[in-house]
């Protein structure tokens, strides 16, 4: 074999090598996501952007994160040194934003671990419903849409936020 055809297919194999190594560093650093989805009504003068940022802004707020870190122990399960650290990165994972279609809220939360990713949007679902129900009031966001049932009538009250997880 000439020079050249040795260079080649070394070049080849060293290519190879570092393109593999950078999918497998990629499939073994990527997050799981959980996802938890509501309707809000629709409110005359009330865009779903603002509805969006107040929600992104209560669902990160200090009482909201912080009950979930203490029920969850997040600061020791994720070796942090504080609460504030843990909080920080809570905020950083998780993502608020509006569905394409109709007046839906998707709230998501990444993880490396799937199932951590489910308890901690579980934990919010059971915490946030307090505090949105208490804005709701305040009409800073506007009330769930209703969930209709097949067998329903229709009249069903709305929870703050629906079993969706």
């Amino acid at each position: 074999m000439s020079r050249p055809v040795i260079a080649v297919i070394i070049l080849v194999i060293v290519l190879g090598l570092a393109g593999g190594g950078i999918l497998g560093w990629m499939f073994l650093n990527k997050d799981r996501v959980a996802l938890l989805s509501y309707q809000v009504e629709k409110v005359d003068g009330l865009s779903m952007h603002k509805v969006v940022l107040t929600e992104e802004k209560l669902l990160e707020s200090d009482a909201i994160l912080k009950k979930v870190i203490a029920n969850l122990n997040l600061v020791d399960e994720w070796r942090m040194n504080s609460e504030a650290e843990a909080m920080a990165h809570l905020r950083k994972k998780l993502i608020v934003k509006e569905e394409r279609i109709g007046s839906r809220i998707r709230v998501l939360y990444r993880d490396k671990k799937q199932e951590r990713a489910f308890a901690i949007l579980k934990e919010i679902k059971t915490i946030y419903p307090t505090y949105r129900s208490e804005a709701v009031e305040r009409n800073e966001l506007p009330p769930i849409a209703p969930v209709s049932d097949e067998g329903a009538n229709g009249s069903s009250p709305a929870n703050p936020v629906p079993n969706a997880l």
